[in-house]
């Protein structure tokens, strides 16, 4: 069965009447599209076990490239202890581009779970890594090295230099959208 799901958002310039936003969502397949010009908004499709994460973006050079991530330290589609991760790759820790669409982060101590969806092709994925103490935080906390991480949503780092699906180009007459949605939730926990 095909869900179809129609919204305004936003004013089109001229006579034309409303942008609306259409997405059909078939099982775990989701594309959306705009009325304006009829463009494309987002398609996900995720892999046979449900997963969208599984390729990291490079960042040697400008050209950038696309890799798997499988059996490699880039590889957290599956929980993982971040400290560990952390100890292991090389260079200050995580400042990478991740093509997803959805992200999943879980504190084990407290139970709690931040979910973070969007419609762009990545996620910017870093670890404070060049805190050093000297900013203080509530209760005068020292934030230090990796005490922190942030999650932004983005295309990716070198689009405008792509000529693959990865290309993006702006123009000033087209409406532009993007949409994130942060969920911060609470694990339940069973002990038997």
């Amino acid at each position: 069965m095909i869900e179809v799901c129609k919204e305004q958002c936003g004013p089109a310039p001229g006579p034309v009447g409303p942008v609306e936003s259409w997405r059909l969502r078939s099982g775990a397949v989701t594309a959306e599209s705009l009325s304006l010009g009829c463009g494309t908004k987002s398609l996900s499709t995720p892999d046979r076990s449900g997963q969208s994460a599984d390729i990291v973006l490079g960042y040697d050079d400008l050209e950038g490239e696309v890799k798997p991530v499988e059996k490699t330290l880039f590889d957290l589609r599956k929980l993982v202890l971040l400290g560990s991760r952390l100890e292991e790759l090389p260079g200050p820790g995580f400042y990478h581009n991740f093509s997803l669409f959805t992200c999943r982060v879980v504190h084990p101590g407290t139970g709690r779970v931040l979910e973070v969806s969007t419609t762009q092709p990545g996620v910017q994925f870093y670890t404070s890594n060049f805190l050093d103490g000297t900013l203080k935080g509530k209760g005068g906390a020292a934030y230090s090295k990796h005490s922190a991480f942030c999650l932004e949503t983005q295309k990716c780092p070198d689009a405008v230099n792509q000529v693959t699906e990865l290309k993006v180009h702006f123009n000033s007459d087209k409406t532009k959208r993007w949409h994130m949605i942060m969920q911060s939730l609470r694990s339940v926990r069973f002990y038997f």
